[in-house]
């Protein structure tokens, strides 16, 4: 059996993988945007977690080849990647700021489902227990680790669908180049230059797409409006168990929340009002503080961590060094994250000038 991907061209799969894929819990990823409220800035950003998912198990075996991974082995890393997502909830990661820790992140909701709806399908070759346990073994550095299965999809699928070259990776000299030593997966030296390309696009992709300002406007309303919808009694399983159109259907239905709903909707944004450096505290009170003081609905946007220290480790004389430690251009990817950092102060656009003026002086 086939599936035939805009990427990564014809991904076979197999009976067994057929009935996963087919499932209901595995089927609602269709209806699940891979990038949240980025549509609403690139028309192309139409893509789901459904294509993702399968792209990532396709990525996961290739690696497998290359490594010398085979058998039930290479079997349950396939499985594995291909149910990395399925404990997502509406919206992607931008319904998590609302949904809070109260539910857990999808990875644990994943696992629920798993040991649960999943579990008599994936019962013919493994069980939930032993996928499960995979996360802490090559499972989990094949699919998720820095030059993993899962990143180097994403990174392709969206600059695909959205039109930018940020996303393109040499994965072809990646996947050449890497080998697992002392039960660990790591880059030769060869590799270093694709590796770069591939954490500094992801960087680029962060700070020019996923963080665009519109985006983080889109995304501060939704989870404003899931909020409020939630506080006006809409079951939070309709967000977690839901897609997009269900659980925006559900908050329309709601006063407030609705509201928020109906705006996105209709592309009725809230503007950008000020930009403050950094990371703000207590932004939950800093928005009631200009709410209050400007009369109107002031939303406050903290932007999020997405550079880190590079876990992959580099095949270099002297033994294995952290790519950060190998690479200048990886060790300036985190400073350039911090000096790039903005909170964002967001209002209706008649109130954007009342709503700049009174921040400049609250934060100042």
């Amino acid at each position: 059996m086939i599936i035939k991907d805009p990427v990564h061209g014809n991904i076979p799969f197999n009976e067994f993988e057929g009935k996963i894929i087919d499932s209901p819990e595995f089927q609602r990823l269709r209806g699940i945007r891979q990038l949240g409220m980025t549509y609403l800035v690139y028309p192309g950003a139409m893509h789901t977690r459904f294509e993702h998912s399968v792209g990532t198990m396709h990525l996961a075996s290739r690696m497998c080849d290359r490594m010398g991974i085979s058998g039930d082995e290479k079997e349950l890393i396939r499985i594995y990647a291909l149910l990395h997502d399925v404990g997502h909830a509406a919206f992607s990661h931008e319904s998590e700021k609302a949904l809070g820790d109260k539910f857990g992140e999808h990875e644990e909701r994943g696992k629920k489902i798993i040991s649960g709806p999943l579990k008599d399908v994936l019962s013919e070759k493994f069980s939930a227990s032993k996928l499960l346990s995979g996360g802490k073994g090559l499972c989990g550095m094949i699919t998720a680790g820095d030059l993993g299965a899962d990143r180097m999809d994403y990174l392709l699928r969206d600059a695909h669908h959205i039109g930018v070259s940020y996303g393109a990776v040499d994965i072809d000299r990646i996947l050449y180049t890497l080998r697992i030593e002392k039960k660990k997966i790591v880059l030769e030296r060869g590799g270093l230059e694709a590796a770069e390309s591939l954490l500094v696009g992801r960087f680029m992709m962060f700070s020019t797409v996923y963080l665009h300002k519109t985006v983080r406007i889109g995304s501060a309303m939704l989870n404003k409006g899931i909020s409020l919808a939630l506080a006006e009694g809409m079951d939070p399983q309709v967000v977690l168990s839901g897609t997009d159109v269900i659980a925006l259907n559900e908050i329309l239905k709601t006063k407030n929340g609705g509201a928020y709903a109906s705006a996105l909707l209709e592309r009725r944004l809230y503007k950008l009002a000020y930009a403050a450096d950094g990371v703000l505290g207590e932004p939950d009170r800093i928005a009631a503080e200009l709410s209050d003081s400007c009369g109107c609905d002031v939303l406050v946007d903290s932007p999020p961590s997405f550079a880190k220290r590079g876990e992959v480790e580099v095949k270099a004389e002297g033994g294995l060094r952290e790519i950060a430690d190998v690479s200048d251009l990886v060790q300036s990817l985190a400073h350039a994250e911090e000096r790039r950092k903005k909170t964002l102060i967001l209002c209706p656009q008649e109130n954007k000038e009342k709503v700049r003026k009174t921040a400049e002086k609250l934060l100042r």
